[in-house]
């Protein structure tokens, strides 16, 4: 994995498992959505739900994490490998 990519993902992680709700647009980088989809590969579960865009009549997907302690574990160890 190039070092660009896993800095998008470790930011993403860290994000999610402090509890915040982003959504791809959060980040100033082309086609964030691909981050998310690597995330869930590595089985971590998101919560998706679709929001209405404040600037159109558009939606977007806002993530968070799934709280179980199984899939905060399997986050903080993905982020742990992508950190070393």
């Amino acid at each position: 994995m190039n070092n660009q990519k896993s800095s998008h993902i470790i930011t993403i992680l860290k994000e999610l498992l402090n509890g915040n709700k982003i959504k791809s647009s959060d980040y100033h980088i082309v086609n964030s959505n691909q981050y998310f989809g690597t995330i869930k590969h590595h089985g971590i579960e998101l919560i998706e739900v679709w929001k209405p865009n404040l600037s159109n009549s558009g939606q977007h997907k806002e993530r968070s994490l799934n709280q179980t302690i199984e899939n905060i574990k399997r986050a903080e160890d993905y982020l742990e490998r992508l950190l070393r």
